[in-house]
């Protein structure tokens, strides 16, 4: 070998070597979606099935973005399964919002459950008002 190829070789190793050592450049993943935001207080919430009236079950809504509601519930609630949540938000008023049951947790004391939100143009709206009183610490 020529002293001009044992170069390119380790040339090649010291290279292939320096790369081995140095982190991607990739960039995080950004998440798109908001966190969740605990509210200081539990929100009673009604939920009924679509197009049922009465016999509801109630759920206690403990955190909450634009997108999800996370809630307990001493009913079983099914992956899924489509509801009317009635619920009364301090500063906006009574607002009915259409979700789906994402996950349930199954507990002994109460099941704790995700739901997400099915928004029509009124209901984003209210939603988001209530999230940027909550956030910014607005008292009723």
């Amino acid at each position: 070998m020529t002293a001009r190829a044992k170069a390119g070789f380790f040339q090649k190793i010291f290279g292939w070597v320096v790369g081995m050592a140095e982190r991607p450049a990739a960039e995080p993943l950004q998440s798109t979606e908001q966190p969740l935001i605990k509210l200081p207080r539990l929100i009673v919430a009604i939920a009924c099935r679509d197009g049922r009236r009465g016999g509801g079950l109630q759920l206690m809504v403990d955190s909450l973005n634009l997108e999800h509601i996370t809630c307990k519930s001493r009913e079983l609630l099914e992956e899924g399964d489509d509801y009317e949540l009635a619920m009364l938000l301090q500063g906006v008023g009574h607002v009915k919002i259409q979700v789906t049951v994402e996950w349930v947790l199954l507990s002994s004391y109460g099941h704790s459950a995700g739901l997400r939100v099915v928004h029509s143009d009124e209901t984003r709206e209210l939603l988001g008002k209530y999230v940027s009183l909550v956030e910014g610490g607005a008292r009723g």
